[in-house]
Parts: structure tokens; C-alpha cells; sequence
């Protein structure tokens, strides 16, 4: 096993919440697909830079970018390896010199975004974490164990108030799951 490349698909925002987004990434073969939730001010990130918005060249990270590969000789890549408590634990990786930064896996795909970096993540994750992927889907499905406790929780709480009592049992029985941790019944 090693590492798959992806490249971005879009992003966008998750029904019914304000606070969170998806970041898709599609394998080369565009066969498998994988969502990386972001929060909202990352969704506005991206969604300047997709519309192709006229500011972008002067905003930090583009401004940021340009200085570090003036004056660096060195090629990066992001890498997805592991998922922990929800989160995709990535790496902002120089592989010149074997070195790597941990960086956000959200900002880890905005850099690659701005900087024509490649993203890679490990196979075996891609096979446990991706979908399959069809141009013509409209929805994507998202695993559950990449999403937090804490949205998690906010979810249950929101499927209470609806009164949608199967999907509150299924949302307590992942918290549950995950050893109770952060859960307020």
C-alpha cells in the first residue's frame, strides 16, 4: 500500500448548518471520493478562490506562498495519513529534505489550492474513508467517524428537537461507541 493522489473536487456547505462545510477530493481514476469537513470561515476561503475572485493574489496565503517559494528551492506535498478523533491527521511534507510540518488537513488543501501543491493520502485510508465517486451524484455521503464529538452532539441535539428520534438513536449509539467521550445525554 502507498500513497493516492487527489485533487480537489469543490466544496461546499452541509445542509442545515451554518457552521460547517465539505472539502471534496477525487483519486485520479475518479473513482473514489473523499470529504474533508471544514468550518464556515474555510468554506469562504475556498469559495473566493474557486469564483476566481480579484483580490486573491494580495490575500496572506497567496502573498505568503509566493514569498516561500521565491526563496526556496524545494518541492512540498500534502499528505492525509491517519485519521484521529474525527480529524485527518495531514502533513505539509518536503520531501527533499524528509521533513514534515503537521498542518490542519482543511489549510493543508487550501495551500495545495494556492500553491499547485499535489495531495496524497494513504491508500489503505482512501479504501476505508473514501466513497465511490460518480460525476452525475449530486450528495455525498460522509462517514461518520470523521466528524467530531462536538458535532456529533450538536447533531443529536438538533435530531431530539425534530423530533427524529431513530436518527438521535444512531447519533447516540457512535457517541457511545467512542467511549462516551464529550457525551451529554
Amino acid at each position: 500500500m502507498g500513497l493516492v493522489r487527489l485533487f480537489f473536487k469543490g466544496v461546499s456547505e452541509i445542509v442545515a448548518s451554518d457552521e460547517v462545510g465539505l472539502l471534496m477530493l477525487v483519486n485520479e481514476e475518479r473513482t473514489r471520493q473523499v470529504a474533508i469537513i471544514c468550518d464556515a470561515a474555510m468554506v469562504r476561503q475556498f469559495s473566493l478562490r474557486v469564483g476566481k475572485a480579484e483580490i486573491t493574489p494580495i490575500l496572506a496565503p497567496e502573498v505568503l506562498w509566493q514569498v516561500i517559494s521565491r526563496n526556496l528551492e524545494m518541492r512540498f506535498q500534502v499528505v492525509i495519513n491517519d485519521l484521529v478523533d474525527g480529524q485527518y491527521k495531514t502533513l505539509l511534507y518536503m520531501p527533499d529534505i524528509l521533513q514534515a510540518i503537521p498542518i490542519r488537513a482543511s489549510d493543508g488543501v487550501l495551500i495545495a489550492q494556492i500553491a499547485n501543491l499535489p495531495i496524497y493520502m494513504e491508500e489503505h485510508l482512501l479504501m476505508r474513508q473514501g466513497m465511490p465517486f460518480k460525476e452525475s451524484d449530486v450528495g455525498v455521503s460522509v462517514p461518520v467517524n470523521v466528524i467530531s464529538n462536538e458535532m456529533l452532539q450538536k447533531a443529536l441535539e438538533k435530531a431530539v428537537g425534530e423530533e427524529d428520534y431513530e436518527k438521535a438513536s444512531q447519533i447516540r449509539d457512535e457517541l457511545l461507541r467512542r467511549g462516551g467521550k464529550d457525551y451529554k445525554p
